[in-house]
This record gives C-alpha cells, structure tokens and sequence, in this order.
C-alpha cells in the first residue's frame, strides 16, 4: 500500500477543524409596537424589483382626511428615514458576517527558469518551468471564530434597529399626543371666543338699553380681543404639531390629512412600579448590552486562535530542462509554517480581555441608569395621573359651575361684569390646565412603556 503525500495530511485536518456554521435568527422585536410592520431594507439589495421590502400597503400613499394614531404609526414605521438607515446596516452587518466565513483564496505562480540571454523568448521551450498554487489553511476553527465575532456584530446592528423603531413608534406617539392637545386647545380658544362675543353682544345691548354705563362695552371688548389672539396663537401651533407629526415619516407636506383622529379619553389605571420594574429587561439597551459582552468573548476567542501559525499548502507541476535532454515533469508539493517565535499575538488577547470586563461593567452601568431613569418617568407618570383626575373630577365641575350660575345671575342683575368675566377666566383657565395636565399625562405614558418597551396595560 502506498503512502499518501504529505500535503494531503494537513488538508485532511484543516477539513477537519473547520466545521459547519449555523446562522442565528435576528432579536426578537419587543412587544411596543410590534403589532404593525416595519421597514426592513431587501436582501437583495436597493431599488431592485421584487424587492422584499416590509411596508403596510394600505399606507403606502397620503393618509386620509381624518388621521389616527395607528394610521401614524404604520406610515412613520414604513417610511421614517432614520429607521430605514438603521435596517440597511443591519443588512450590511449581514454581508460583512458572509465576508468573514470565507476561506482565503488560493495564490497561483508561475515561474521559468534558465533562459538563454541571448534569445529568451526563442529558447523558451528548452527552459525549466513550474506552474503552482498555495493554499493558506486556517486551523484551529479560526474562521468559525471569525464568522462569530461578525454575527455578534450582525445582532448589535439587530439591537439598535430595535432600538430605532421604539424610537418611532415613542417619538410618532408623543408627536400625535401633542397634536390631539393642540387640536384641544383651538377648540377651547374657539370657544372662549365664542363665549366672549356672547358676552359682549349681552353688554352691548345692556348699553344701549341704558342698563349698564357705556364704559362695561370697553371692558368686554378687551377680553375679546384677548380672545382672538389667542386662537390665532392656538392655530400657530396646531401647525407646527402637524409638522412635527408628519415629519415622522419624512414629509413636511401638513396638507396630507385635515384633522386628527383622537381626543384624551379617561386616564387609564397606571400599573404598579414592581409590574413595570419587571418588564425593565425588555428595554434593547439591556439586550445590546447582553450582546455586547457576548461580541467581547467571541473577539477573544479569536485573538487566542490568532496566536496560532496559518500553514500554507503548496501543489504544483514542475518540467526539468529540455536543452539538456532530459525533459522531465514532476509534481511538487509542500508546507510552510511560520514560527510564532515573536508575535504570539498576546498584546491583541490581554486587549480584548480588557474590553470584556470594560463590557460588563458597561451592562451593569446600563442596568443601574435605566433603573434611575424609569423610577423618575413612572414618579411623573403617577403625578400627572393625579393631577388630571383630580381636575377631571373636582376643578372642572366646581368652575364649570360657578361659571354657569354667575353668568345666569348676571342676566338677572344680580351679578356685574367683573364678576362674570372673572368666572369665565377662572374656567376656561383650569381647562387648559386639564390639557396641559392630560398631555403631560400621555407624555409620561408613552416614556415609560419606551423604557420597558411594552404597552402598560399588557403590565396591569
């Protein structure tokens, strides 16, 4: 039985170390939001037909007349630019993952020899020529090591596209809440002037009348035009909370939609601080960082495997010289080692030790500021929901009240002006407060169920 070359040694256990790869599924996406499709860049590259791309297709034009916060969430999720930056680097975190699994590819030379100076390319037949290829080997699962730190990566870019699409469906949601407030406040304006132009047409006749003295018309002419200035600001700022709304999904056009679908219901029980304290590690900073520890050991792995020599395989043909007589052919093969006498790469390994604990260290800072940040947000969360049930059940009813029989009482004399005017500033005053106070409500709302990335009435 004859013995087997040498070179087929190594190669047998380079076949042998190098092993099957497996692909990791993508991070789960948190429950916020996750009910609506997201932009998600194709695998097969940009502005490709048949391109794969995730978008809601009843939202993929201008929304209707009347707009809701679910239709706001699947345009600014389908089209928001910032999102789709992030989904294209996970793409290219994707690629990079293949690039690193790939083997090195093999070197051909080819070489002559004993050329005659006086007419090379004449006597070119009769010189010596060899034709080989080298082929690096890469043991000791180096390239598995490698295609792991590149997944690692590949999750990291997963994680901050999470993080990116609750950024959208927190900054879409507090952008509409600011919307439906506005909306609130031309409403009310509207009405202050509404009511105000009651009251100065009552005036008015009452002077000409002869039953109030001409000076009562100056005095309600004043809180009129206060009035109208401030709905004039009201619609001001509904603009500009249109503006903000659309810009969501990457458009500055207001024209879209005329009205907002969706007013400040009742406020809704807040969950307890233990409940919400549990759904913490759900937040994707936590989960990144859990990655992130897992990306330092992977980059370890591979800088222990780097110290270790990459052997070259040699195979060639080789043809001895012809102008002797003795045309012959053989084949070549062999083996170079480099000798890690040197560079063991024990620099590259005590780094990336020093980068794992720095990573876990990292995560334990992470856990402790989202603890402080969460403790604050559900703290005003708490208050503005005290604050907008006690306006709703006791402030409003006792100045809607007081409004309501001074002005009945001024039509019967028993009341003057000033009176009147005080009440009617006092309610309208603790409406806005209502406002105000529900807005700050869902504000505090939407931060929270951010930092635990789960709407909070999955958390009662």
């Amino acid at each position: 039985m004859r013995t087997p070359p040498i070179y087929v040694y190594p190669v047998c256990i380079a076949l042998l170390l190098i092993g099957c790869r497996s692909t990791r599924p993508d991070p789960e996406p948190r429950p916020l939001g996750n009910d609506l499709p997201a932009y998600e860049a194709p695998r097969d590259g940009p502005e490709r037909p048949g391109s794969d791309v995730r978008r809601p297709p009843e939202w993929q034009n201008a929304p209707g007349d009347t707009l809701t916060l679910q239709e706001s969430l699947a345009l600014a999720l389908a089209n928001n630019p910032r999102l789709q930056s992030f989904s294209w680097e996970v793409r290219a975190r994707e690629a990079q993952a293949l690039q690193a699994g790939l083997w090195p590819n093999p070197t051909v030379a080819g070489e002559t020899e004993d050329l005659s100076t006086g007419d090379p390319f004449g006597d070119f037949a009769g010189s010596e020529q060899m034709v080989q290829v080298s082929q690096p080997i890469e043991l000791w699962g180096r390239p598995g090591a490698r295609q792991d730190v590149a997944e690692e990566e590949r999750d990291l870019a997963g994680w901050d596209y999470e993080a990116a699409r609750l950024d959208v469906v927190s900054q879409t949601t507090q952008a509409f809440v600011g919307l439906v407030a506005a909306e609130e406040r031309v409403h009310l304006a509207q009405e202050l002037v509404r009511l105000s132009e009651e009251v100065f047409e009552t005036v008015s006749r009452q002077v000409e009348t002869g039953e109030v003295s001409p000076v009562e018309k100056e005095r309600a002419r004043v809180p009129l035009s206060q009035a109208r200035i401030r709905l004039r600001r009201a619609l001001e700022s509904r603009e500009s909370a249109r503006k903000t709304l659309s810009g969501q999904w990457g458009r500055s056009d207001t024209t879209a939609f005329t009205a907002v679908g969706g007013t400040f219901g009742p406020v809704d029980p807040v969950p307890s601080l233990d409940s919400v304290n549990a759904a913490l590690p759900r937040n994707p900073a936590l989960a990144r960082q859990k990655d992130e520890i897992e990306r330092a050991k992977a980059v370890l792995s591979l800088e222990k495997r780097d110290r270790f020599p990459v052997p070259s395989v040699t195979a060639g043909w080789q043809r001895f010289g012809g102008r002797t007589g003795s045309d012959q052919t053989a084949l070549k093969a062999g083996v170079a080692l480099p000798l890690p006498l040197f560079d063991r790469n024990q620099g590259a390994v005590q780094r990336a030790r020093y980068r794992l604990e720095r990573a876990q260290r990292q995560r334990e800072s992470a856990r402790v500021r989202l603890d402080t940040t969460l403790a604050k947000a559900y703290r005003s969360l708490v208050s503005a929901q005290n604050e907008a049930q006690t306006i709703d059940e006791e402030t409003l009813p006792a100045a809607r009240s007081a409004f309501e029989s001074v002005r009945e009482g001024y039509r019967q004399g028993k009341f003057d002006y000033l009176e009147v005017l005080d009440a009617q500033r006092t309610l309208f005053d603790v409406r806005r407060q209502q406002i105000q106070a529900l807005s700050r409500y869902y504000r505090a709302r939407v931060r929270v169920e951010r930092l635990v990335a789960t709407p909070l009435e999955e958390l009662q």
